[in-house]
């Protein structure tokens, strides 16, 4: 496949991503057909990771005869099954040793079929969802995992000692036991998350796309996990409804709300002649995001409306159109601005 290693990068990048067009998968199928021929693209740990995890998914189609790139693997190859000869061909190719393909990144159904003896099972359990759909996995702490597409996760059997930790590559969304004397760690590429017990989504795909970190309950606190030469690496503890976003170009992190906050505490929206103040806690209250505003401004402004189920920023809309009034995203909170009302 003529590319250049530019072209090469963005390609691969799309189709980690799942965003290539059906022309460009054919494309990058048929150079994994020839992986033993663009060694000349040196590929960095990122980038490998990111073959190593969408490969899968060439893995599972290629199980006919005849299939495996033309690599020399360890005699007897010839018996071994066509996926395994794939994914042998492929560490190879991309300088992995077959230990460490069974280790770091080859999915329970495919290691399980070299038949390791029992003192020779590796201490990491590893899942690699090459599906169209997001699959269950169940952690032995007691935590679930929802594993995007595209998505690799791995853990320590045991999930023992002080700390929990789990590493991904791809999206997933994590339901953590609560144990408050042993946290939970996430490791990404490029960010940390620890919790002691919660529900966020983390999406971190290999490449130069951000990470997202989306707290639903609880709290998490997320790290950079690499920094600048001699900068200190950013830290930010994220609530409900607001996500973490690392930006990994300008290797910065910032906490943000989500694009569409959830009900958190349910309640009535009924108004009748109630101050702006009270409205706006009352939304404060029901979504945990901060509204600020001006209090002298909204001292006499009162409120006289139903709210249903419309969503944060739909109530604010119409709140606003009842005063005149205007609101802002700044960061975690919003910021609401009111003409000022006068005494009746």
């Amino acid at each position: 496949m003529a590319t250049d290693k530019s072209e090469f990068r963005q390609l691969l990048q799309r189709y980690q991503e799942g965003n290539c067009t059906p022309e460009e998968v054919q494309r990058i199928e048929a150079w994994y057909r020839h992986l033993g021929a663009e060694q000349q693209f040196n590929l960095s740990p990122t980038e490998k990771e990111a073959l190593m995890t969408t490969v899968w998914q060439r893995i599972s189609r290629q199980t006919a005869p005849g299939t495996v790139p033309q690599v020399d693997l360890p005699g007897g190859w010839q018996s071994w099954p066509a996926s395994v000869r794939w994914a042998a061909a492929a560490a190879l190719v991309l300088g992995a040793s077959l230990v460490g393909l069974q280790v770091s990144h080859m999915p329970t159904k495919w290691a399980a079929l070299t038949n390791p003896a029992p003192s020779e099972k590796a201490e990491w359990q590893v899942y690699a969802n090459t599906s169209a759909y997001e699959t269950h996995v169940a952690l032995p702490d007691g935590s679930a995992v929802t594993l995007a597409p595209a998505s690799t996760l791995r853990y320590r059997r045991e999930l023992r000692g002080g700390r929990r930790e789990a590493y991904l590559a791809g999206a997933a969304f994590f339901d953590v036991f609560h144990d408050k004397n042993h946290p939970f760690s996430v490791f990404t590429d490029k960010v940390v998350t620890t919790v002691l017990g919660t529900s966020f989504r983390v999406q971190a795909y290999a490449g130069p796309s951000d990470v997202q970190v989306q707290v639903r309950t609880g709290a998490v606190r997320v790290s950079q996990r690499r920094t600048l030469a001699g900068a200190v690496a950013a830290t930010v503890v994220v609530l409900p409804n607001q996500q973490a976003v690392y930006s990994a170009g300008g290797q910065q992190l910032r906490r943000e709300l989500v694009a569409q906050p959830a009900l958190l505490a349910p309640q009535s929206f009924v108004f009748e002649d109630r101050p702006v103040a009270e409205v706006l806690a009352a939304l404060e209250k029901a979504y945990g995001v901060r509204i600020e505003y001006d209090a002298v401004a909204v001292r006499n402004c009162t409120l006289n409306l139903s709210l249903g189920n419309e969503p944060l920023f739909a109530k604010l809309d119409i709140i606003c159109e009842t005063l005149g009034a205007t609101y802002e995203k700044a960061g975690d909170h919003l910021r609401f601005h009111s003409p000022t009302c006068l005494a009746e």
